[in-house]
């Protein structure tokens, strides 16, 4: 079975139980409707399908995780909820964000009530109470990650450059590691050894943070990612690709890259985006992180070695080496 069928076939699973752990309450609409709108307005749901993934691939019956991977998509909703108000974003997967559409207080209520579902959907769990609560604590250290890589990413904005260590730092916080946590729990759930739940930790780690990294490069590869080519530049973000440029450019190529990320975003015009990806360019970044992104890829598979060939393993394998090859 292909990836795609796979996806497709855990998708309505996981939609199912994300609707058992939001509930049908409606009232008082300014905070239901809202949530009913970001949870199911779209998303791949990768973090709960990689959670039942690692759950099969360590021999566990994976509608025992469905709980938890469903309390990891309400997390990573409830992350993207408060990031779209942090970065002021008003576009989500093609459609108006909570914020934008609601403004500010009813979406981070409607966040923080996401929040709370997440952790209330865990009491569905039918399994021993410690293995419950290991998989409460990955999860609630996953989270802590996220908001210490989310303080960094916007101190970031305000430096005038960060190092290379700075920003994959951050990235393994920020990115990598609920998805760590999502492949951890779902082995935990399915009673895997303390190998196998520490191998599927390291491969939801580097496959996490494969995905940031290749995020940031097809933001200049690739024009099927439904956001204008460049405009992690024109927002001034410091991903690994700028980084690496700026350790390697010349000196007027550095102040002159500089000038152009700290630019207000109304007067970064196409022809700036076009001078700072030729300094990009230049300097090899791009090819740099790309790359770095492949070889994270290939040890998140062997690090899947410890496991028995299975679909569950194969499909996870599949994942990884989506993440190097995916234009969106």
């Amino acid at each position: 079975m292909n990836l795609n069928d796979i996806f497709k076939g855990r998708i309505e699973i996981v939609n199912s139980e994300l609707k058992r752990a939001v509930g049908d309450k409606v009232s008082p609409e300014e905070f239901y409707e809202p949530i009913d709108y970001h949870i199911f307005g779209g998303g791949k749901r990768v973090r709960p399908i990689l959670c039942l993934l690692a759950c099969e691939a360590v021999s566990g019956e994976y509608k025992k995780a469905l709980p938890v991977a469903a309390s990891l998509e309400l997390i990573h909703a409830f992350t993207l909820a408060h990031d779209d108000i942090m970065d002021k974003d008003t576009m989500r997967r093609g459609k108006e964000t909570m914020y934008a559409k609601w403004g500010e207080p009813l979406a981070i209520n409607a966040g923080d009530g996401i929040f709370a579902k997440a952790y209330a959907s865990i009491l569905n769990l039918e399994t021993p109470l410690q293995v419950a609560a290991n998989a409460v604590k990955a999860i609630s250290d996953s989270v802590i990650e996220v908001c210490e890589g989310q303080a960094m990413d916007l101190s970031f904005e305000k430096r005038d450059s960060i190092s290379k260590e700075d920003y994959l730092d951050m990235a393994n916080r920020k990115t990598a590691a609920l998805i760590a946590a999502s492949t951890k729990a779902g082995a935990i759930i399915g009673n895997g050894s303390e190998k196998e739940i520490s191998a599927l930790g390291v491969y939801g780690r580097k496959v996490g943070l494969a995905f940031q990294i290749w995020d940031d490069y097809i933001d200049f590869a690739s024009e099927k990612t439904g956001k204008p080519l460049g405009s992690d530049i024109r927002r001034g973000k410091k991903t690994l690709i700028v980084c690496h440029s700026l350790e390697f450019a010349t000196s007027d190529q550095r102040k002159r890259l500089k000038h152009i990320l700290n630019a207000p975003v109304e007067e970064t015009g196409p022809e700036m985006i076009a001078e700072a990806v030729e300094i990009l360019n230049s300097t090899g970044s791009n090819d740099y992180a790309k790359e770095y992104a492949e070889n994270l890829v290939e040890e998140a598979k062997a690090a899947l070695n410890v496991l028995k060939d299975t679909d569950a393993k194969s499909a996870l394998e599949q994942f990884a080496d989506f993440v190097v090859s995916r234009e969106v």
